[in-house]
């Protein structure tokens, strides 16, 4: 979302960092698993949910920074 990752997408799951901003809408309930090998737990969100999904991407929106740009490696 204006070139802010904001969720992540692996193998068909959606997932979400684990934040105080996250936890606030989400629960302290909610799912948590690793979305790949060597990652830190995140929330699992159900897209069907898009009332929740919604607002997930309107907070994290506002505080996830845009990635700096990685400087072109020197063959």
């Amino acid at each position: 979302v204006n070139d802010k990752p904001v969720l992540l997408l692996c193998d068909n799951t959606v997932f979400v960092k684990i934040l105080p901003e996250t936890t606030a809408i989400l629960g302290d309930s909610a799912e948590s698993a690793l979305p790949y090998d060597g990652a830190k737990p995140h929330y699992v969100v159900d897209p069907d949910e898009k009332e929740t999904l919604a607002a997930l991407v309107r907070v994290l929106e506002k505080i996830t920074p845009v990635p700096k740009k990685k400087a072109a490696k020197k063959q």
